[in-house]
């Protein structure tokens, strides 16, 4: 493929006369790199590119009038390296932006870690000073002592609970020894051993009021009211001014739905005594209901 050297126009085949200027080739042809080899100054085409001898008018390429400076071949080379230059830079540059970032990513997640870290730390730490932890131990054992409380079981007694089991069960006759320890039983909520124990000293000594209405409340408290009743009545055949047995039997009578019953045994209750502790608290219930 040749070129005109007076218009630079394409020539492909055997030519004699350029077809665009008419001028003759036979001398003027050559090659486009030898065009541009022998050429001192370039001009590169805007539209595509190419480089064209500075003597073109058209580009050899694309074939769009050339405009633009004239550029030394050497200019040239020196404004190559410097874009090589440029780019190499620029690529450096966005290498070195990219690094940075995932740099400060990776310190921000560090940050982000620590500062919840001791958000953390610090809450703890002002649970502590206030007391929270404390707060919720003796919050548990107050329940368990409630716990202990509620189920009627003194564990101090239990002790000598055994002891005084064993002495009775060694000595039948030892009454003293079984009236203390129905009092331990029922005191510990073991009503049923009580009532055994209260039974066996009262066969001895039925006289004994105390005994008997303790016993009664025993008989009350596991739900038998028409027993505890009986019992307090009985009580009261052996000592009529009995003030205890009297608000005891009011209270019982209340449990089990006999309002009158119980009023009138409130009344008897502060009438023996309106002083007393009994006295008082008969006069309360009676005035409640």
């Amino acid at each position: 493929m040749n070129y005109c050297a007076e218009c630079g126009f394409k020539i492909e085949g055997e030519f004699k006369f350029c077809p665009n200027c008419g001028s003759q080739i036979n001398s003027g042809l050559s090659s486009r790199s030898s065009m541009i080899k022998n050429s001192e100054d370039i001009i590169i085409c805007k539209n595509c590119g190419e480089e064209n001898p500075s003597e073109n008018s058209d580009c050899f390429s694309c074939g769009i009038p050339l405009k633009g400076n004239k550029i030394k071949k050497n200019d040239l080379t020196k404004l190559e390296a410097k874009r090589t230059d440029s780019n190499q830079s620029e690529r450096k540059n966005i290498s070195d932006n990219q690094n940075r970032i995932k740099e400060e990513k990776v310190l921000d997640n560090k940050k982000i870690l620590i500062i919840s870290s001791a958000i953390v730390v610090a809450f703890i730490f002002a649970l502590v000073l206030s007391g929270f932890f404390d707060s919720e131990v003796k919050q548990n054992i107050t329940q368990v002592e409630n716990q202990s409380s509620d189920s009627g079981v003194n564990l101090a007694n239990l002790e000598e609970i055994n002891e005084l089991e064993t002495k009775v069960n060694a000595n039948p006759d030892d009454l003293e020894s079984a009236l203390h320890l129905a009092h331990l039983l029922q005191d510990s909520g073991m009503f049923e051993k009580a009532i055994t124990n209260y039974k066996k000293y009262l066969v001895k000594h039925p006289e004994n009021a105390d005994a008997r209405v303790d016993m009664a409340i025993c008989f009350y408290n596991m739900g038998d009211n028409t027993t505890a009743i009986s019992e307090m009545e009985a009580a009261l055949r052996y000592q009529p001014k009995h003030q205890i047995a009297h608000l005891n039997l009011g209270i019982v009578n209340l449990a089990a739905k006999n309002i009158e019953a119980s009023k009138e045994w409130f009344r008897k209750t502060a009438e023996l005594d309106p002083n007393s502790e009994a006295g008082k608290r008969a006069q309360e219930l009676l005035t409640s209901h």
